[in-house]
C-alpha cells in the first residue's frame, strides 16, 4: 500500500506498507506523523524538503535522507516512537551534517532528546509528566554501573556497546534538557532553532554548538560542556542542614559531586505559597530569568565552583515551611535525589515525611 497525506506548511508524507501487516496501525500512525512533523517544524527548525517517507522493512528503525525504513509488525506507539526518532535524524544528521562517529551525542542523543519532546506534545502529556525520565534513568544506571566514559569517545571507541548507548543516546539526550534548566526554556528552544538554522548543512562541531548556546543566553557555558561532556564527573546536590536563625531559617547545601551547576531550591510554605530561591553558578557569567509560573523567585549571589558549601537565609520562620527541596522539577540530572528535600526522610526512599 501507498498512501499520502500533507502536512500543513510542510511535507508530503509517504507510508509504503505492506496490506498484509497492521493496517490499521499503519493508518493510525499518518494524523500522528502530520502532527508531529508541525510541533517539529515549529520547535526545531523547518524540515526542508518536499517529501518524506516511511518506508516498512529493514529490522527495526533505521534514518535515511528523506526517509526511513520500519519494521511493520509494531504496536501504534512504536510505530509512532520510531517514525519520529527517525524522522528526527533529518534535523540533526541529515541537515546539520553532524559527524555522528566523532560525536554521537549530538546526533542521537539530540534526536532522543527531540523525540521525547515531540511524542509529549502529540499525546498531550500532563506538564508535570516528566518526558525524559527514561533517558535520565538510563544515565543514572550507567553512572552506578561504573561502566560510563565519556561523551567525547569516538564512537568506535566505546568499551561496550552498552556504555555507548547509555551515553550517546540518553546522556546526550539529557545534555540538552540540563541545556534547558542552564539556560531557561524560551531562551533554550529559540537557541536549538538558530543552531539549526545557522548550521544547517555545514557539519557543527562541539564548539560550533556550544558558541550558538552562548551566544544566545549570554551565558558562559564552557564548564558545562568540559565537564558533562569530556568527563564522567556527575552532579549530586544535598541540603546538609536546616536550622532557625534569628526568625528566619538557614539552609546550608552541600555539592557531593564534582559537577557543579546553578542551584533551583523550591520552598513550599504552610499557608500555601510557593517559591523560588535561584542561585546561579559564578562560572555561569550570567544568570536565566524567571521561568516557572505560580512560584515566588529570588535571585541568590553567585555560588563560586571551588566552593563546595553554599548557606543561605530565607527570611521566614522555620515553623512557617513546609517543605524544601532542590530541583523540585527533576531537569537536573542529581544522581542522588534522597538528600535532596527537607524535612530529611525517615526511612529510604520516605522523602519528605517528617520526623516524628
Amino acid at each position: 500500500a501507498h498512501d499520502i497525506v500533507q502536512v500543513p506548511d510542510g511535507p508530503e508524507l509517504h507510508f509504503f506498507y505492506q496490506k498484509d501487516t497492521l493496517v490499521k496501525n499503519w493508518k493510525d500512525l499518518q494524523p500522528l506523523a502530520i502532527k508531529a512533523f508541525q510541533f517539529m517544524n515549529y520547535t526545531f527548525g523547518k524540515y526542508p524538503y518536499k517529501k518524506y517517507s516511511v518506508i516498512q522493512g529493514g529490522d527495526g528503525g533505521m534514518e535515511y535522507p528523506m526517509a526511513t525504513l520500519v519494521t511493520g509488525y509494531r504496536s501504534l506507539g512504536s510505530l509512532v516512537g520510531v517514525t519520529i526518532h527517525e524522522a528526527l535524524h533529518s534535523w540533526y544528521q541529515m541537515v546539520l551534517g553532524t559527524n555522528e562517529s566523532l560525536y554521537p551525542w549530538m546526533d542521537e542523543g539530540f534526536t532522543s532528546f527531540a523525540s521525547a519532546i515531540t511524542k509529549h506534545h502529540i499525546y498531550e502529556k500532563k506538564s508535570t509528566e516528566h518526558p525524559l525520565a527514561g533517558s535520565y534513568a538510563s544515565y543514572f544506571a550507567l553512572v552506578k554501573s561504573g561502566k560510563e566514559e565519556p561523551l567525547r569517545t569516538h564512537s568506535d571507541h566505546y568499551s561496550s556497546n552498552a556504555a555507548y548507548g547509555a551515553a550517546a543516546y540518553s546522556k546526550g539526550a539529557v545534555s540538552l534538557n540540563q541545556l534547558c534548566y542552564i539556560m531557561g526554556k524560551s531562551t533554550f528552544y529559540s537557541a536549538m532553532r538558530r543552531y539549526y538554522n545557522e548550521w544547517k548543512f555545514k557539519h557543527p562541531n562541539v564548539t560550533d554548538f556550544k558558541r550558538i548556546m552562548e551566544k544566545h543566553s549570554g551565558l558562559e557555558l564552557d564548564w558545562y560542556f568540559e565537564y558533562f561532556v569530556n568527563t564522567r564527573h556527575f552532579i549530586d546536590y544535598g541540603i546538609k542542614s536546616v536550622q532557625s536563625k534569628g526568625g528566619e531559617t538557614e539552609v546550608l547545601i552541600e555539592r557531593v559531586g564534582k559537577m557543579p551547576m546553578p542551584l533551583e531550591l523550591f520552598v513550599e510554605y504552610e499557608n500555601g505559597e510557593k517559591d523560588v530561591l535561584y542561585i546561579p553558578q559564578s562560572i555561569m557569567r550570567g544568570e536565566k530569568t524567571k521561568e516557572i509560573e505560580d512560584f515566588g523567585w529570588s535571585v541568590y549571589s553567585d555560588w563560586p565552583w571551588t566552593h563546595p558549601y553554599y548557606t543561605l537565609t530565607i527570611p521566614s520562620n522555620m515553623a512557617d515551611i513546609r517543605r524544601i527541596e532542590i530541583d523540585a522539577t527533576q531537569r537536573m540530572a542529581d544522581v542522588d535525589r534522597d538528600n535532596n528535600v527537607f524535612p530529611f526522610a525517615v526511612d529510604t526512599g520516605i522523602i519528605g515525611k517528617k520526623k516524628e
